[in-house]
């Protein structure tokens, strides 16, 4: 396996290479991925790339490579490694030198948080407050940046809507998870209902918050899930 990580690295250089490790019937498998980026140093994986190899198989490692002779890993890679909950294996190139970056879950208060896609966002807003609630919903993937632009459906296609939660139609229940569609055509926000009209979230530029849904938020509600230690996987 290594050689064919070694060999897709040398294909895409001088751009970093990126792909996942999955496990098919008991065996590693290496599953290589586009690169999205613009930059040369730095990779965003091709989302239906990433969720075919997750259809095929149990993903148990990100990896990319750095280029230069270095696999420290970056800001961005301790932070999306954090996020997704998933090793991060960075290879230096051409040296092949393997780092492996193991997850830890930062412990952040839920409100007044400041505003970073893909690290502290409404996404992990909504995980997080759950997990408060002793409720554990599966890690995140990593979602493309304005991926409802681009014909991408994350939470009703990838994640909410296929965790087992049951859909219900009006949020009557602490802890249901709402879906919001605001001004696009497929949803791009997600929150949590505490009652009483209340909901908490983390929308972009702005810190984290308990809002009210009514008036402005209730117009774009689009999906309510409901989960519990029973419903999940």
């Amino acid at each position: 396996m290594i050689f064919e990580i070694y060999e897709h690295f040398k294909a895409e250089y001088p751009r970093e290479g990126c792909g996942v490790i999955g496990v098919v019937k008991g065996r590693k498998k290496w599953f290589p991925c586009k690169n999205l980026a613009e930059n040369n140093q730095s990779f965003i994986m091709d989302s239906k790339d990433y969720f075919e190899a997750k259809k095929r198989s149990d993903i148990i490692a990100i990896v990319h490579n750095h280029l230069q002779g270095s696999n420290e890993p970056s800001q961005i890679d301790i932070n999306n490694c954090n996020a997704m909950q998933i090793p991060y294996h960075i290879y230096s190139y051409p040296e092949m030198e393997l780092n492996i970056l193991e997850p830890t879950k930062n412990s952040t208060k839920l409100i007044g948080r400041e505003y970073e896609f893909g690290v502290s966002d409404c996404f992990e807003a909504m995980r997080d407050y759950l997990a408060e609630q002793q409720i554990y919903l599966p890690p995140r993937i990593l979602f493309e940046e304005n991926w409802y632009n681009k014909g991408l459906n994350y939470f009703e296609d990838e994640v909410i809507s296929q965790w087992g939660g049951v859909k219900i139609n009006t949020p009557s229940q602490k802890n249901d998870v709402l879906i919001f569609t605001v001004q696009e055509s497929v949803p791009n926000h997600c929150g949590v209902y505490l009652g009483k009209d209340l909901f908490y979230h983390h929308a972009i530029n702005r810190l984290s918050c308990r809002e009210h849904l009514y008036p402005f938020w209730i117009k774009y509600l689009t999906g309510v899930y409901r989960y519990d230690e029973n419903s999940l996987f």
